[in-house]
């Protein structure tokens, strides 16, 4: 049991986020490709892999990975607080390093510069995406991909807006 959750601890560490996606969807959604090429039906995943350890360990991992950056698949109300609560630890982080003159470990999360719309779809497109969609094709789970998309669609018009409103503020000041 120890030795389980130590593993599925260190599966959330982001340096190996695609080494263990990578993983999971050769084992996993291979074959579920392959059958609805052969199909026009959706079909679920061998689940004959499953019996093996290993590869029980890599659908934990997945599912904790998952539950680790699930922020832009819930609903969009409690997208947008997680990622305002998110993005002011971040940024407190990156006030303390300069504080203390020490490097700057996130420097989108710079307060003068920072963009919680951009973050957040480079987030989504960098990590989320990928992973939740062969989550998806291992145990259907079509109301998170809605939210991801709703939720990016939302951040994707706050960029839109948070540009147009830079702006036409640097339109103002030069004039």
């Amino acid at each position: 049991m120890r030795r389980s959750i130590i593993d599925m601890v260190l599966a959330t560490e982001m340096t190996k986020h695609f080494e263990h996606l990578s993983k999971f969807v050769n084992v996993f959604t291979k074959s579920v490709e392959a059958e609805e090429d052969e199909t026009t039906e959706q079909s679920s995943p061998d689940l004959s892999a499953m019996s093996t350890p290993e590869n029980i360990v890599l659908v934990k991992r997945i599912l904790i990975k998952c539950a680790d950056v699930s922020n832009p698949a819930r609903p969009l109300n409690s997208c947008k607080e997680w990622a305002s609560r998110i993005a002011e630890e971040y940024m407190a982080q990156t006030d303390e390093e300069k504080s203390k003159d020490l490097p700057i470990v996130m420097p989108a999360f710079d307060r003068t510069k920072c963009s919680i719309p951009k973050s957040q779809m480079g987030f989504i497109d960098y990590f989320v995406n990928d992973m939740f969609d062969a989550w998806d094709a291992f145990c259907d789970v079509p109301e998170l991909i809605d939210n991801i998309k709703i939720n990016y669609e939302y951040w994707k018009q706050e960029e839109i807006q948070r540009q147009n409103n830079i702006e036409a503020q640097e339109s103002t000041s030069s004039n």
